[in-house]
């Protein structure tokens, strides 16, 4: 028998440890991710840029624009996955707020 928390009770230490589970990690891969990824654009036009056509420069830089959120999104998605299933919660159960 599975009890249903009340929604005016505040979460304890325990299960905001539990929540919280590798979310210090994934936001400093975010921020690493985020920065390196500029940090790459830039020193690429400011060094590598001249040996290209400018579509090439340009395809470049956009792929490097889809990669670097793509890894972020999948990295915060499975991070929302696991949070579900450790509070056995998903967004098909009908209780879901």
């Amino acid at each position: 028998m599975t009890t249903q928390a009340d929604p005016t009770f505040f979460p304890g230490p325990a299960e905001v440890g539990h929540f919280f589970r590798g979310l210090k990690a994934r936001i400093a891969a975010t921020i690493a991710l985020l920065v390196g990824g500029l940090c790459w654009v830039i020193l690429y036009l400011a060094f590598l840029a001249g040996k290209f056509a400018w579509y090439q420069n340009l395809a470049i830089v956009l792929v490097s624009f889809i990669v670097v959120p793509v890894i972020v999104v999948v990295m915060w998605i499975f991070w929302g996955i696991s949070v579900g299933r450790r509070f056995h919660r998903g967004l098909w159960d009908d209780e879901f707020p």
